[in-house]
């Protein structure tokens, strides 16, 4: 951890990796644009270079994760309780988990269709 306060004082850094852990984050940036992940980590928090460590359970999975600077994603407001849990508690995720809780997203994301 870095030691020192995001947004002046808003957030510890600490507080700052428990926020993001476990949530929908989608790529806005670069080939996979588009894609949704789960944020299973970050490094450098509270620095303009801040790295989101995202995974998708299939192709990149936990222990392989895809590593995109923060400006380059958007961070939804859904999150998976369960990946959270297991994320703040220090565990290491399955990837069928991860794989659950994107496909869940996924549902959450599209549009509505119907009349």
């Amino acid at each position: 951890m870095c030691g020192f306060s995001c947004n002046d004082g808003a957030f510890s850094a600490e507080n700052r990796v428990k926020t993001l852990l476990g949530h929908a984050a989608v790529s806005r940036a670069g080939h996979d644009s588009g894609k949704i992940y789960l944020v299973t980590g970050v490094e450098h928090p509270c620095e303009k270079g801040e790295m989101l460590l995202l995974s998708d359970g299939k192709a990149r999975r936990f222990l392989s994760p895809k590593r995109k600077k923060s400006i380059h994603v958007t961070v939804l407001k859904q999150r998976d309780d369960a990946a959270w849990e297991a994320l703040t508690a220090g565990k290491p995720l399955d990837d069928s988990v991860i794989v659950h809780a994107v496909n869940g997203f996924r549902s959450l994301a599209k549009p509505h269709q119907g009349s």
